[in-house]
């Protein structure tokens, strides 16, 4: 649920004429066309938004069911058809300018109350036109495409990390491993050289192998990769931040691995005698 007041809302209805049961010049068409268009929401057909109502009360279902960044992207690109709208009609008067501004700050509240999912920034163009592609499906709430993308840029981090640490990233046929065999060999590598404090610390990583396992079948079973049917958009979500998770940490513990290293080099040299 969105967090709006009930005074918001009430701008809003009175703003988009909502008391008819109708929003704005929206037909039913064009009302579905430009949700689908600005937060990928199908209010007709969508799960969840099946069943028949007016505009003014899927409007106000999405309110209700969807969270602040959704409603915040879709109520600011409403306002601005708004002003569109009564500027070819007529003008805006000083009433609506001022309910407008102060409906364009509760949108820009409700966007940055979004949940930032962090992924490891790097340099290689690759890697960087991935997480464009990732971070641009998130802004407009399409974490069903990020599901190949994500998978690709973890893909290819991990083996990077694990050529990085000398270790093969192929088998005995020269085939490139898995994600989960790349956990694996990272995980293995990181107990060898003492890296981590903790037992905790090694179980989960331990347990990440069998995720990273279950995110290949998801990939190949359940994403675009392929003609599938799509996980939805929840688990899709979920996933998503789970294995954002999952490769942030890895890339950090990488991070301290390589700092330790620059360190003991700076500590053999100081100790050569000349």
């Amino acid at each position: 649920m969105a967090n709006l007041s009930f005074r918001e809302k009430n701008t809003f209805e009175e703003l988009f004429g909502m008391s008819s049961g109708y929003v704005l010049d929206f037909s039913n068409s064009s009302f579905a066309r430009f949700i689908g268009d600005v937060v990928n929401i199908d209010i007709y057909n969508g799960t969840g938004y099946t069943e028949y109502s007016s505009k003014a009360n899927k409007l106000r279902q999405i309110w209700t069911d969807e969270p602040d960044n959704v409603v915040g992207t879709l109520m600011d690109a409403m306002l601005s058809y708004y002003e569109d709208l009564q500027l070819r009609i007529s003008e805006l008067s000083e009433y609506q300018k001022k309910k407008v501004g102060e409906m364009r700050v509760v949108c820009q509240r409700l966007v940055g109350n979004d949940m930032k999912i962090s992924f490891p920034q790097k340099q290689e163009e690759t890697l960087q036109t991935l997480l464009e592609d990732i971070n641009s499906s998130l802004s407009r709430n399409q974490p069903t495409l990020v599901l190949d993308r994500l998978h690709t840029f973890s893909t290819k981090l991990l083996r990077q990390m694990c050529t990085d640490n000398g270790l093969t990233v192929t088998d005995d046929k020269g085939r490139y491993l898995p994600l989960h065999s790349l956990a694996g060999l990272l995980k293995k590598h990181y107990e060898k050289i003492s890296i981590f404090q903790s037992s905790f610390t090694i179980l989960a990583v331990q347990n990440s192998i069998s995720l990273f396992d279950e995110y290949n079948r998801i990939r190949n079973d359940q994403s675009y990769a392929h003609d599938n049917d799509v996980l939805g958009t929840m688990e899709s979500e979920f996933v998503v931040k789970a294995m954002a998770n999952l490769i942030f940490f890895i890339d950090k513990v990488e991070a301290f691995r390589k700092k330790k290293g620059e360190e003991a080099a700076i500590i053999d040299k100081d100790d050569i005698p000349f």
